[in-house]
């Protein structure tokens, strides 16, 4: 009862901060991004599709900084710097061109290493590598750590191939959870190179289980692409919405008891969670969706005899966002 009164006497607050947050990010885009994008689009030789640039404005680009980056500055207690900026939006930006390379490009594996590791010594073989390149450098330049940068993002690389391995539909859900930790938990302790204070103890179990969390909500919401594509994710294999659900909480329990290990004050923690929260709450809306479809085909969780309207969870529509404010009402933290 006291948590649920603090969660609604703290809800205004956390909706006030995540949009103005959302909206400084955007003027940064506007005024720092934008050019650069339109040069590269005005040299565009055809590797550069309207999803890449809707992925940098809309998502990662937009997302990585104004949501992440600024729970890590809650955490630490300390506003985001010019160069943080920078260096978070720069990694933002790549997120999307980097998962080309395996999408759409199939560059060979030699060759994204080299980018990587020595990236001042390629020579762009098209519009999508330049893009990243200059990002990629701008971010190594920005940061006050590049070599830590380097070295997780060449983790986020690796659990970027083992996930190749779900592209067999016969592969065991362990090794899909396997997967799916590693690549959601590697590529935010990457996101978390790009600010100047280092790991406190505990923080990065903690920023992996969040990872962890956000992949697993990311493959929630991204089912019906996953089996059109014939992806294996824990979604798109599970036969109960409730197996997915309970996991779901059981990872959120997790977090949550992860992040009061930190050695942070607990006031900062919270401010944290307070970040992180609204965003992970959206992930039970869209099982609460699964969840009716469910109810209509005999009590089994089938992705393949439902329709793409069916399985796609709007989070613009004003129940879906209610049912979200409603779970940050239930937060326990």
């Amino acid at each position: 009862m006291v948590k649920t009164i603090r969660n609604t006497i703290q809800l205004p607050a956390i909706l006030v901060k995540l949009s103005r947050n959302l909206r400084k990010q955007k003027k940064f885009l506007r005024n720092n991004i934008a050019p650069l994008l339109n040069q590269a689009s005005s040299t565009n030789d055809g590797t550069l599709t309207a999803k890449d640039f809707m992925k940098i404005n809309r998502y990662y680009g937009l997302a990585v900084p104004a949501i992440l980056g600024e729970a890590f500055c809650r955490l630490r207690r300390k506003p985001m710097s010019e160069s943080e900026r920078w260096a978070s939006t720069s990694q933002g930006i790549i997120t999307g061109l980097f998962d080309d390379f395996f999408d759409d490009l199939n560059l060979p594996q030699n060759l994204i290493v080299n980018m990587v590791e020595h990236p001042e010594n390629i020579v762009p073989g098209s519009s999508n590598e330049k893009l990243f390149l200059e990002f990629y450098l701008r971010t190594l330049k920005e940061a006050a750590h590049p070599n830590m940068i380097k070295q997780q993002f060449l983790l986020v690389n690796k659990a970027q191939v083992a996930s190749i391995e779900q592209e067999n539909l016969n592969i065991k859900n362990d090794r899909i959870w396997e997967i799916t930790q590693k690549k959601g938990g590697d590529s935010v302790l990457f996101y978390r190179t790009a600010f100047d204070n280092l790991l406190a103890v505990g923080e990065k179990e903690t920023l992996f289980q969040l990872g962890s969390l956000m992949q697993l909500e990311n493959d929630i919401f991204d089912i019906y692409k996953d089996a059109q594509s014939k992806i294996a994710t824990l979604p798109t294999t599970l036969s109960r919405v409730e197996y997915l659900r309970e996991l779901y909480k059981k990872q959120i329990d997790l977090l949550i008891d992860l992040c009061y290990k930190m050695e942070y004050p607990k006031k900062q923690i919270r401010y944290f969670l307070d970040s992180v929260m609204p965003v992970i709450n959206r992930g039970f809306v869209c099982l609460d969706q699964y969840k009716r479809l469910e109810k209509t085909s005999a009590g089994i969780f089938d992705v393949n005899v439902y329709t793409r309207k069916q399985l796609i969870c709007d989070m613009e529509k004003a129940g879906n966002i209610l049912s979200a404010v409603k779970y940050q009402l239930m937060n326990q933290y």
